[in-house]
């Protein structure tokens, strides 16, 4: 029985570097079909397993084993390596203004943890993804007097994506209600108009979703071209910076990831950390800068928290951001 075991792993790792290799490729024709899509999420995970595999044949001294899975770190390396630049961390940039955002995860009953961490945190601005009425009720009446202005729209299977505010703001009544799942609101900042786009995207498992998500993300690439304000835009977007669909809200929008420059920082799924992939974002566009990006503690849902502290910037100097 051990010796049956010990040729079936042997099996195994002869052929895994040319499944991870064949993933990897596979990540590539995501345009194609929802499913290639799903396997560009995994970059950091082909990484690891091939930085893996190759020390094991370098071990065993197996040439062809050595060259796959070398092709392969070398392939997800090129991907993933700037990811995880944190040069950025502990700068000394002063911030105008706080984002927290997270998805609560709508079969989460205890509201207590994030309740905690926002008044820990003191954002000025919240986004809430997955939303009940009876979360709604409760942000309402335990931070209203913190946060006096809220409003949502309704996202994937009746929850909302929840904003919640220390000053006041306008909602665009026909951006918001254009495409499920997206609100868009002006306000001000220290005498500074900025315009926030929050979302949760649709979890692109099934075709309608997949084909939805892809329709939210062109919407709001179209809506941050036209402004002229420091914008940004946060969520969780069910995307990874991998994807070519990700690549494509880039081109389209000008906007700039805020985790640059301060690490990955995966946010799901909380529960199972060999699978982490970053895939809650805030991007901003060129008049705006991040002063710090990090992930919060786990609060009981799938999602961990993001904060992000951003400050206004001209646009003459925003390329050196």
């Amino acid at each position: 029985m051990v010796g049956r075991m010990v040729r079936l792993l042997k099996r195994f790792l002869v052929l895994a570097p040319w499944g991870v290799l064949v993933a990897s490729l596979i990540g590539f024709a995501g345009k194609y079909s929802r499913w290639f899509d799903h396997f560009s999420n995994f970059r950091v995970q082909y990484l690891l397993l091939s930085m893996a595999l190759l020390v094991y044949f370098l071990v065993k001294k197996q040439r062809a084993g050595m060259a796959i899975s070398f092709v392969s770190l070398l392939l997800n390396a090129w991907l993933v390596v700037n990811w995880f630049d944190t040069s950025r961390r502990n700068s000394d940039l002063k911030a105008d203004f706080r984002i927290f955002h997270a998805n609560v995860l709508f079969k989460n009953l205890d509201y207590l943890p994030v309740t905690k961490q926002i008044q820990e945190e003191k954002p000025d601005f919240i986004s809430i993804n997955e939303a009940t009425p009876a979360f709604i009720n409760h942000f309402r009446k335990a931070l209203a007097e913190e946060y006096p202005y809220t409003f949502y729209v309704v996202a994937k299977n009746n929850t909302k994506v929840l904003v919640g505010s220390r000053t006041p703001f306008v909602v665009d009544s026909v951006a918001s209600f254009g495409v499920k799942g997206v609100l868009k609101l002006t306000t001000l900042v220290k005498g500074k108009p900025l315009i926030i786009i929050a979302c949760h995207a649709y979890n692109p498992l099934v075709l309608a979703d997949f084909e939805m998500r892809n329709e939210q993300l062109k919407q709001m690439a179209r809506l941050v071209k036209k402004q002229i304000n420091p914008t940004l835009v946060v969520g969780d977007l069910n995307i990874t910076p991998w994807s070519a669909f990700y690549e494509d809200f880039i081109v389209e929008s000008g906007l700039i990831n805020c985790r640059q420059g301060f690490g990955l920082n995966p946010t799901w799924p909380s529960w199972f950390f060999p699978m982490w992939i970053p895939i809650d974002h805030c991007l901003i566009n060129n008049q705006l800068e991040t002063a710090d990006f990090r992930v919060g503690k786990y609060n009981k849902s799938d999602h961990l928290p993001v904060i992000i502290d951003l400050r206004f910037i001209d646009s003459s100097t925003s390329s050196g951001r």
